[in-house]
């Protein structure tokens, strides 16, 4: 686990900073507080980790370029939040980021903390269902957060969550659009998944995990037959791969921001955005094949208003929601 004030993450921002220039291994050690050989062995650890440092003897340090990687060193030098991602733990591979952030989490961890991963043996999405996860593709990682909310109100996080996800797509030139409740699509196609867990007590929130699954550089052939006619990707949209370390970054800034005028009671901006940016809202709708009409709405607690054909409003909670043209 690295936190922002680690001696590897403050190298690597100090060369980050000047890429491509000779940086003093003088200056440097100054700079971070310790001797030039302790400032050598952080240096060589970083480069096994693959980070393309140039070592100039007697002269100093060069950062070639920065790589599109998740570990820590590269992810939390480059991230300014206050509360997300203050600490970040990085696998190669897990059988889901949720399960490790939700085992944390019960053993006190605190907010804020972000579980990532390169792959995911047992990724899941909503309903118990299997998230497709394959190695070095997209993005996978959980936030866990304690939040002084009632159970009620939890909803609130996925729409924060969704809309941090939606801003940093549309940043990249992506028309993304959220569906109720917690997914974000692009030209009618799936492109991200988003699961909030949550543990409580008398009513009031614990903690919650929340679970973000974005398809970044998948082709359309890599995905499983069943999913090709309704998931997408942003190499499809875009026709060119996206960098995943700047967009998990974009994303817990916008997760962080929101965050912080939601701890505030600054709500009515994210209620804005979440339905201005909306493809449920005013379309006719069948959830679960039980309700169907008009989605008109949502409630504070995240439930789906839907103005049924008697003229009825139904408030549904959960449950599947297909977009009709009936």
């Amino acid at each position: 686990m690295s936190t922002k004030s680690d001696k590897d993450v403050q190298i690597i921002k100090i060369l980050s900073e000047r890429v491509g220039e000779l940086v003093s291994g003088e200056e440097m050690a100054i700079s971070l507080g310790i001797s030039r050989v302790a400032l050598r062995k952080h240096i060589y650890r970083l480069k096994e980790k693959g980070i393309p440092i140039e070592v100039y003897e007697r002269k100093g340090y060069k950062l070639s370029h920065i790589p599109d990687m998740l570990i820590p060193p590269l992810v939390l030098s480059q991230l300014n939040t206050e509360i997300i991602g203050n600490k970040y733990l990085f696998f190669d591979v897990v059988d889901s980021t949720n399960n490790i952030a939700r085992k944390m989490a019960e053993e006190g961890e605190k907010e804020g903390t972000v579980i990532a991963a390169d792959y995911q043996t047992k990724g899941r999405g909503r309903l118990g269902r299997e998230w497709f996860s394959p190695k070095g593709k997209n993005l996978y990682f959980s936030v866990i957060l304690r939040p002084p909310i009632s159970v009620s109100l939890a909803f609130q996080l996925t729409m924060l969550s969704s809309v941090a996800v939606c801003r940093a797509l549309r940043k990249r030139g992506l028309d993304a659009l959220i569906k109720w409740p917690n997914d974000v699509y692009v030209s009618g196609r799936k492109i991200c998944g988003i699961l909030n867990e949550l543990e409580s007590k008398k009513e009031k929130v614990e903690f919650v995990i929340i679970g973000i699954g974005v398809n970044v550089n998948v082709n359309l052939s890599e995905f499983p037959v069943e999913l090709r006619d309704r998931a997408t990707s942003m190499l499809i949209e875009l026709g060119h791969p996206v960098n995943r370390r700047e967009l998990l970054i974009d994303i817990l800034t916008f997760m962080d921001q929101w965050y912080l005028k939601f701890l505030k009671g600054e709500k009515r901006e994210l209620f804005f955005f979440w339905r201005e940016h909306n493809w449920t809202l005013g379309k006719r709708v069948v959830v679960d094949n039980k309700v169907e009409g008009f989605a008109i709405g949502i409630s504070p607690y995240g439930e789906l208003l839907v103005r049924n054909d008697k003229g009825e409003t139904v408030k549904v909670s959960s449950g599947d929601v297909d977009i009709t043209n009936r």
